[in-house]
């Protein structure tokens, strides 16, 4: 399975990051902590699921907004901090495409 992988750069404020990492997975302030100073991911998500990585740039968004150096990872590729709005933008124009297509097929009969 495809995964989207976010990392943090070890800084002073990495106890502000703490919280919002732990609203998203559960992990304990120690294992955030540990995994933030050892330049290890600290939150996933699955690359394929809209609503996830909605959630997932939420936290993005929160964590920069604290000051965060965020390193985003598309499994062990690092992309552009933008690539998860194109790929939501993506998902969404799709599922629209779909519907539409739905609406003229099941329209026809």
């Amino acid at each position: 399975m495809v995964k989207m992988k976010l990392k943090i750069d070890n800084d002073s404020n990495k106890l502000k990051y703490v919280p919002i990492i732990r609203q998203n997975n559960g992990a304990s302030i120690q294992d955030i902590k540990k995994n933030i100073e050892d330049n290890k991911v600290v939150l996933e998500c699955d690359y394929f699921d809209t609503d996830e990585l909605k959630d997932f740039k939420k936290t993005m968004e929160a964590l920069i907004s604290k000051g965060a150096t965020i390193n985003l990872f598309q499994d062990d590729r690092e992309v552009q901090i933008d690539y998860i709005s194109n790929l939501i933008s993506s998902y969404e124009q799709i599922a629209e495409d779909r519907e539409k297509l739905d609406d003229r097929i099941l329209g026809d009969d």
